[in-house]
């Protein structure tokens, strides 16, 4: 393939892929080599890099807002369509003005926020104060960030994890120390992206002012375009006969768990708590010693990780299957299986987030859009097979999230440099076909366990990274093994919490 004349960048999303991928860029010479690990590159091979991003911070969600959540559900009239479960209609797409013309970011078109709209854009992060990571230390970072000794000692409460105050630390230093705000404009959303009959990207974007409840329009051309604006941002909200009637009968009822913020909502209540993932036994630890009555309903089991299927069954929880209607009048919730339960006080939705890419539908494309949806038209989650200056990075899903994200990021480094080229549109193609045989055109598609991440994933990625740049395992790839004692850890700490044998403080950050 003909090598790309990349010299600007836009990069939608300022969370940890956007981050790895502007760090990348600025450690990426004019020749192709790498200076990642050491300084930013003194003569570098883009001259233009943009990271926009909507919330006032970046870190993505580990840029936690703690006092203010999200909406617990969309609002009535959203869910009165009955099509909540579209992430289309729950984050509709803002109009973008008709007369922005010539409009730039020093000279933009200003109009009035439409509040309304904007609280639709679940640009909060969903953390809570309670968190702490389930991924070991030295796996929530990039390779090139520092691995503190003090998070590798195992007398720790919640050895090997972090508190979550302890990972946005970790993230804020780094972009400080290494000047990444210089680059990226917050309070900035991506409306639009289309390509002109230049051959360039225009970025049609939306800068809010809070203090003055004003908006700033324009537009911006780039060479190329970087989709990092994460998996955990639309709220998937699965739709259930009854839920939107439900809900307007039962005001406040209803939460998801991207807007979970504190223990006390639960005392004494009969809780729903709906979904069988790693977030489900995040919240349930902690729902189950203050609750009336829990119950759990799930629709298969867990494939990611085996524990969470007994811990789904054990003391303390009332185990359901699917959920066939909910009775809006007396909150009678009827199972698949013909069981019910009554009297319910809140339902919690742990069912996950969508992808979704609303300013560039043309260019990819959402499988069955849920919380298992896969991204097409990728070549190894990162690459758009249609338009090779379109990349994608953190569609991987992995227990080494941060590792796949910088293996991405370095890719991109390599081939929109002009150091690498990419295979043929035809072996691209037929990668991605291959593989959905093999797995299913499912989020499966995404997924690598970390016994085989390195091998399958970030090995075959590094043959297009830029020149001298390392394998982002070929120090922590070693401690891969890591995980399995994570994940032993894990289980403990549910069932200690869960079952009051381990007080809630032993898991919070020492004041």
């Amino acid at each position: 393939m003909t090598k790309l004349d990349i010299n600007s960048i836009a990069i939608i999303g300022a969370g940890p892929g956007g981050l790895a991928s502007l760090y990348e860029f600025l450690h990426t010479n004019k020749d192709g080599s790498s200076t990642v690990g050491g300084p930013a590159s003194t003569n570098p091979r883009f001259s233009k890099i943009v990271a926009f991003e909507q919330k006032d911070k970046a870190g993505g969600i580990w840029a936690p807002s703690l006092d203010k959540a999200d909406l617990p559900v969309p609002p009535q009239d959203v869910l009165d369509t009955e099509k909540y479960n579209d992430p289309d209609v729950i984050h509709p797409r803002v109009p973008v003005p008709e007369n922005l013309d010539g409009a730039t970011k020093d000279k933009p078109v200003t109009l009035k926020e439409n509040k309304e709209l904007s609280e639709l854009e679940w640009r909060r992060s969903g953390v809570f104060p309670d968190l702490f990571t389930n991924i070991p230390a030295r796996f929530t970072r990039f390779s090139y960030q520092d691995n503190e000794e003090k998070y590798l000692d195992k007398s720790r409460p919640i050895y090997p994890f972090l508190y979550h105050q302890e990972l946005t630390g970790r993230f804020s230093n780094w972009i400080e120390k290494e000047k990444l705000y210089d680059h990226i404009r917050l309070n900035t959303t991506v409306e639009k992206v289309v390509k002109n009959a230049q051959g360039k990207w225009v970025i049609t974007v939306r800068e809010k002012n809070e203090e003055s409840g004003k908006e700033n329009w324009y537009s911006e051309e780039f060479d190329a375009v970087v989709l990092s604006n994460g998996h955990y941002t639309v709220p998937n909200i699965p739709h259930i006969a009854g839920l939107a009637e439900y809900n307007k009968k039962h005001p406040g009822a209803i939460v998801h768990a991207k807007s979970y913020r504190k223990q006390e909502d639960f005392a004494d209540k009969n809780v729903l708590v709906i979904g069988g993932g790693i977030s489900t036994v995040n919240l349930l630890q902690y729902i189950v010693p203050i609750a009336k009555k829990t119950v759990n309903s799930k629709r298969g089991k867990n494939l990611v990780f085996d524990w969470i299927n007994d811990a789904l069954i054990s003391d303390g929880i009332v185990a359901k299957g699917e959920i066939e209607k909910i009775d809006p009048e007396s909150g009678e919730v009827f199972f698949k299986d013909g069981t019910s339960e009554k009297d319910i006080d809140k339902i919690v939705l742990t069912t996950g987030y969508h992808y979704h890419y609303p300013f560039l539908t043309d260019y990819v494309e959402v499988v069955d859009p849920s919380n298992l949806s896969r991204v097409g038209g990728l070549y190894y989650n990162t690459f758009s097979v249609q338009d090779p200056t379109i990349g994608a990075v953190g569609v991987t899903v992995s227990t080494i999230n941060f590792h796949t994200i910088e293996a991405s990021a370095a890719a991109l480094a390599g081939v929109w440099s002009g150091a690498k080229t990419l295979p043929t549109v035809q072996e691209q193609k037929k990668w991605e076909e291959d593989l959905i045989k093999e797995r299913g055109n499912n989020l499966i598609f995404h997924y690598y366990t970390h016994d085989v991440v390195k091998e399958e994933y970030v090995d075959r990625l590094q043959q297009f990274y830029p020149n001298g740049r390392y394998n982002p395992l070929e120090f922590d790839g070693p401690f891969l093994p890591e995980i399995e004692v994570g994940i032993a850890n894990l289980e403990k700490l549910f069932y200690g919490l869960k079952d009051k044998k381990l007080p809630k403080s032993a898991t919070l950050l020492p004041q």
